[in-house]
C-alpha cells in the first residue's frame, strides 16, 4: 500500500496576526532569543513512535532512550489499540507487535533469543524485519515509524535560558500533529531557521557521525518544533550539569524538591566528596519547602545553584515524513 508524503516539509508558514495568547508567547520567545543568543545541544536524542493516518503524522509516545525501547513502546501501543480495528488490521497489528518484541529480544541478548519465526505476509501490510533498524511498519491504512527528537537550550551571559512565564504544564506529549506547514509566529520561524542546518562542528564528534548528521539534514531538510520540556541544571563553576527534570516547570520543581528531600539523604557522596552533613540536609529540606511555597526558576542550597531550564525540542521532517532513527542510534 502506498502512503501520502508530507506536503510543506520545507515550508515555514509565518503569520504576524496571532491570537492573543500565542502572540504573548511569541513576544517572550523573541525577547529570550536576544537575551540568550547561543543554541547548545542538550544531550543525546530521545526516541518515540509516530503514526500516519489519513495523511497526518502524529506522535504516539516519546521519551525512549534508544530505538529498541521505542519499538517496545510501539508494540505495547499496537496491542492496546488492536481491538479497536477491523479484523485484518488487528491481525497486522498483533503480528507486528510480535515481530517488534522478538527483534528487541534479539538485539538485547542475541545469544538467548528464540529462533526467528516466519511471519505470514498479507497484501497491503508491512512488518519489520530483523533486529536493529526496524524503524517502519504498516497495518492496513496506518503507517508507524520510530522517530528521533533532539533537545537544545539557549545560553546567554548568565547561563542557560530559564523557564518562561508563558511555559505551561502540558503533560506527556501524545497525539501531537507533526505539521510543518502549520502557521507560526516570527520568533518560532526564526528558531526553525536557526535549527535547519545545525550539525555537529568538525572535531566535536567522530567523522562518521558528522557525515550521518549532514546526510540527515539533506534527507529531512525541514524542522518542526515540539512542546518544550524542562530540566534542572546545576551551576558547577560555570559548567551546567543536569540533575533532574520534568514535563513542565512545576513538574521540574517537584522533582528538584524530591531530590533535596529524598534522594540526597539516601545518596552516597557526590564527586567523591563527603556525604551531606545533618545541617546540610536540613538546609536542603528548607530549600524544598521554599520551592513548594514560592515556585520560581532558580534556587540556592548549601552554596549550590540550580535552575529550571527551558529545553527546545525539534524533529526533522522530509518529503516522506519525520526523520527515523539513524544507524548510529542502534549502537549502545
Amino acid at each position: 500500500m502506498s502512503f501520502e508524503g508530507m506536503p510543506g516539509h520545507d515550508l515555514i508558514n509565518v503569520v504576524r496576526d496571532l491570537e492573543p495568547v500565542a502572540a504573548v508567547r511569541d513576544q517572550e520567545a523573541a525577547e529570550r532569543r536576544r537575551a540568550y543568543p547561543e543554541i547548545v545541544g542538550m544531550g543525546p536524542p530521545e526516541f518515540g513512535c509516530a503514526e500516519q493516518a489519513g495523511g497526518v503524522w502524529r506522535i504516539l509516545s516519546l521519551g525512549a532512550l534508544d530505538p529498541r525501547e521505542a519499538r517496545v513502546d510501539l508494540s505495547v501501543h499496537l496491542r492496546g489499540v488492536a481491538g479497536d480495528h477491523e479484523p485484518a488490521v488487528r491481525e497486522d497489528m498483533l503480528r507486528i507487535a510480535d515481530a517488534l518484541e522478538q527483534a528487541g529480544l534479539e538485539q538485547a541478548a542475541p545469544e538467548r533469543a528464540a529462533p526467528e519465526r516466519a511471519a505470514p505476509e498479507r497484501a497491503g501490510s508491512a512488518a519489520p524485519e530483523g533486529g536493529a533498524g526496524c524503524n517502519e511498519c504498516a497495518a492496513g491504512p496506518l503507517r508507524f515509524r520510530i522517530v528521533r527528537v533532539l533537545g537544545f537550550a539557549r545560553f546567554g551571559d548568565d547561563g542557560p535560558e530559564p523557564a518562561r512565564v508563558t511555559d505551561g504544564e502540558d503533560g506527556p506529549l501524545r497525539e501531537f500533529a507533526i505539521d510543518p506547514a502549520a502557521p507560526v509566529g516570527p520568533a518560532d520561524a526564526a528558531l526553525r531557521l536557526e535549527l535547519l542546518g545545525l550539525a555537529p562542528a568538525e572535531g566535536t564528534v567522530p567523522d562518521e557521525l558528522r557525515r550521518e548528521a549532514v546526510t540527515a539534514i539533506k534527507a529531512h531538510p525541514g524542522v518542526v518544533l515540539l512542546p518544550p520540556e524542562f530540566t534542572v541544571l546545576e551551576d558547577r563553576d560555570g559548567l551546567w550539569r543536569p540533575v533532574t527534570g520534568g514535563i513542565g516547570p512545576q513538574d521540574a520543581r517537584d522533582s528538584l524538591a524530591h531530590y533535596f528531600r529524598v534522594l540526597l539523604p539516601k545518596a552516597g557522596p557526590e564527586d567523591c566528596g563527603p556525604p551531606p552533613s545533618p545541617g546540610e540536609l536540613a538546609e536542603y529540606a528548607e530549600a524544598a519547602d521554599r520551592i513548594d511555597a514560592d515556585g520560581g526558576v532558580e534556587f540556592v542550597a548549601c552554596g549550590r545553584r540550580f535552575r529550571i531550564v527551558h529545553v527546545i525540542r525539534m524533529i526533522r521532517v522530509g518529503p516522506d515524513g519525520p526523520e527515523p532513527a539513524r544507524p548510529s542510534d542502534e549502537d549502545p
